[in-house]
């Protein structure tokens, strides 16, 4: 018998399920059957292991990743974090976009090509977000959700999370399978091994911004302990000893078999050889969204149409005339170049005619309401580099300003970043090449 008010038990998917007793000696503890607080006792917990009975019947799943060579999936993730040490806290969002490409599946698992962007805003403002880091990666992910990934990549720092039974499962059940949390301080990898406990609380709603869906939610939790000295390894910068808790939720799509949204709670105290104690904490939404893999021939068409949109917007030049704007392919997408001329010798306020040209793009822009676009400044190799990083930097901060708050471009969808001199489109070796690495650029992510 159930005691009144407890739930029914969880079912661990490793153990036998077991039958429901429904009768107790009630006379060991001084009841008797005609005490009414007695009868209203065994009417409730009959109840209650009755309804435990019915929730057992609840339909069983299999789970398991489903996706095929070629397919594409985007996870973008929402960070809160604040970072604490000693007296002192610093606040900060991160977001991240995750690309994972397939490009080899069988009925075991599939080898994955991905792409990890960083992307930061200190304080709790609202704005847009800096281009920070990338990364590339190629693993594996097994149908059950299991990670392999090589020891020369830094990400996935979270590594398989959910990872699913051999079994089917259903509502009320729990299992323990390992995962990994991998830690990257300033080139000093720690990898450490964590045992989520993990519960299939059944088909749940889910919304996160103007999105929303239902699918089944996943709860885990896992406690993070690492202690460097245990190993017998000496870091440099890295912690000796991290320890920590965190916990998600997944929400799976059985039948696509693919997740579709995520939170993540994470806490971290990060013990250094000197003593100083440090600590961090995550607050981490992130949604999915699944992509068709553009081919080349497909982006080229992509770039031929935007072409076409800039030449009835009356900013491509004709034979005798000159453009402010060009347009070119790249590895990340589809790139509009903005010229040094529509800014002010060394300023970074746009010009009259800038404004009027970035207007044109804006409108193509909107033509891409599901790809992020990322505003990038770059100079010439002429003069100090600590002032050509700021220089492009606000250039690019200006042209992104003007998208947003001019032509209500989504500011979340769009970065920006200062590149300097370290991206040239030509060599610098004259000043008509100079000119043209002294620019603006804003990139429609195809990939």
């Amino acid at each position: 018998m159930l005691p009144i008010g407890m739930p029914c038990s969880k079912r661990d998917v490793n153990l036998k399920k077991k039958p429901v007793h429904f009768l107790t000696n009630y006379y060991l503890f001084g009841f008797y059957p005609d005490d009414e607080k007695v009868k209203r006792f065994l009417f409730f917990s009959l109840l209650l292991s009755f309804s435990c009975l019915f929730a057992s019947d609840s339909p069983s799943f299999l789970f398991r990743w489903k996706w095929n060579e070629g397919q594409v999936l985007e996870l973008n993730e929402y960070h809160d974090v604040i970072f604490r040490m000693g007296n002192r806290s610093i606040a900060r969002e991160d977001r991240n976009r995750v690309l994972l490409k397939t490009l080899r599946c069988d009925n075991n698992a599939c080898d994955v090509f991905s792409f990890f962007d960083t992307y930061i805003r200190y304080g709790k403002t609202e704005g847009p977000f800096q281009k920070d880091k990338a990364f590339e990666s190629k693993f594996t992910i097994f149908r059950n959700g299991k990670y392999v990934v090589p020891d020369e990549y830094i990400m996935p720092n979270l590594r398989s999370f959910p990872t699913f039974p051999d079994a089917p499962i259903q509502t009320g059940d729990s299992w323990k399978l390992p995962a990994e949390e991998s830690f990257d301080f300033n080139g000093e990898r720690i990898k450490v091994k964590v045992e989520p406990e993990y519960m299939l609380l059944g088909r749940s709603r889910w919304q996160f911004q103007n999105n929303s869906g239902n699918a089944e939610k996943i709860t885990y939790t896992y406690p993070i302990f690492y202690d460097a000295r245990e190993e017998r390894k000496t870091r440099g910068q890295a912690p000796v000893k991290i320890f920590g808790f965190a916990r998600g939720s997944v929400f799976f799509n059985v039948e696509k078999g693919l997740p579709e949204y995520k939170e993540v709670k994470l806490s971290y105290t990060f013990i250094l050889a000197d003593g100083t104690i440090q600590e961090a904490n995550y607050d981490i939404k992130g949604i999915y969204q699944y992509r068709k893999s553009l081919n080349p021939l497909e982006k080229e068409k992509v770039t031929a149409d935007v072409l076409k949109d800039l030449i009835v917007s009356g900013d491509t030049p004709g034979k005798d005339k000159e453009t402010p704007v060009t347009v070119r392919q790249t590895e990340e997408g589809v790139t509009f170049s903005l010229d040094s001329i529509l800014f002010d010798f060394n300023e970074s306020k746009l010009k009259e005619e800038a404004e009027e040209a970035v207007k044109k793009i804006a409108s193509i822009l909107k033509k891409y309401p599901d790809r992020e676009i990322r505003v990038s400044g770059h100079t010439d190799n002429i003069g100090k580099k600590e002032y050509n990083e700021r220089l492009s930097e606000e250039r690019a901060k200006s042209v992104l300003k003007e998208l947003v708050q001019k032509h209500g471009m989504d500011e979340s969808k769009i970065s920006f970043k200062g590149y300097a001199d370290t991206q040239p489109i030509v060599s610098n070796d004259s000043e008509e090449n100079r000119a043209k690495n002294r620019r603006v650029d804003i990139t429609i992510i195809l990939d």
